[in-house]
């Protein structure tokens, strides 16, 4: 059976540009292939799970940023989401 997961934080930054490219090279460290990067997303596959992870202006420098995962596992799906939002979230920058 097909399996969505999400999760949500906020992240506040000057600099989204730079956290999307850290994001991409994060997804080609952990494995992922096929990543790319669009105006609202990042992107990649690995084991057969799909992420994006989407940043939604909410006003001045901040960002509710969307971490996704579909995949035909629920069990795989879940925990590559899982790790997706930690290595996601282990970005920080100093602005």
């Amino acid at each position: 059976m097909a399996s969505l997961f999400w999760n949500s934080h906020r992240r506040d930054t000057d600099e989204i540009g730079q956290v999307k490219a850290a994001i991409e090279r994060a997804l080609s460290e952990i494995g992922f292939s096929e990543v790319g990067r669009g105006d609202l997303e990042v992107f990649g596959v690995r084991g057969g799970v799909v992420v994006s992870i989407a940043h939604f202006p909410i006003g001045g420098r901040s960002f509710f940023e969307v971490v996704m995962a579909s995949g035909d596992s629920g069990d795989v799906t879940k925990n590559t989401r899982d790790e997706v939002v930690n290595k996601v979230r282990s970005i920080q920058f100093i602005d």
